[in-house]
């Protein structure tokens, strides 16, 4: 369990915009268990069972939820990693010390070099993949706002995607299916359910 939550860490901290979504920090939320059952509870209400057409989740549920399909629960307690969203982007951010201790031994290699208070923020957009699924996209990493070559990253990221079979084979790409007609996006703060068309009842001849 601590070689693979080290490597979801690493699949995590993603990000390509650099972006630090500073004017939402109000908006930043954390990552827990109880997070993934709400999460989990509004999906299977709009999604699966489809009692309600539409629902809103707070980004750091939403973002507990996907780490919860990857395989990472509980979420260790440890980790203080937050979350802010934006209609662009999932972001997640902390410090190094943020890390669990077994996660930080994993990533030594690459972490090593780096002083403890670096900040690490990672960004993972967002969009449609047909009719039927929706494209999760972990973009790159930063360091205190400097980007590590994906030449460093991609051959961890592909041991990722051999660990997570929920992933593409990059360690890049998460793809979650949805109904037809229905949708997931991005708000600032939340992440919007929305279910697929009722369709009216048949009227008796």
């Amino acid at each position: 369990m601590r070689r693979s939550f080290a490597c979801l860490i690493l699949a995590v901290l993603i990000s390509g915009t650099g972006s630090r979504l500073e004017a939402q920090d109000s908006l930043r939320m954390s990552l827990s268990d109880s997070g993934v059952v709400r999460a989990s509870a509004a999906v299977d209400s709009v999604l699966v069972d489809r009692l309600i057409p539409v629902r809103t989740v707070s980004g750091g549920d939403f973002a507990a939820y996907l780490m919860a399909r990857l395989g990472v629960h509980p979420i260790p307690s440890t980790l203080q990693f937050t979350v802010n969203v934006d209609t662009s982007a999932i972001q997640f951010r902390g410090r190094i010390r943020d890390l669990p201790p077994e996660a930080q031994a994993e990533l030594g290699p690459v972490l090593a070099m780096f002083d403890p208070e670096t900040w690490i923020v990672a960004s993972v957009g967002l969009m449609s993949a047909g009719p039927r699924a929706v494209h999760f996209r972990l973009r790159g990493v930063t360091l205190n706002d400097v980007a590590i070559p994906d030449g460093l990253l991609d051959p961890m990221l592909n041991q990722v995607g051999v660990r997570y079979p929920a992933l593409t084979s990059s360690g890049r790409d998460l793809f979650v299916e949805i109904p037809a007609g229905a949708a997931i996006a991005l708000e600032p703060g939340t992440v919007r359910l929305t279910g697929p068309p009722v369709r009216p009842a048949a009227v008796p001849k």
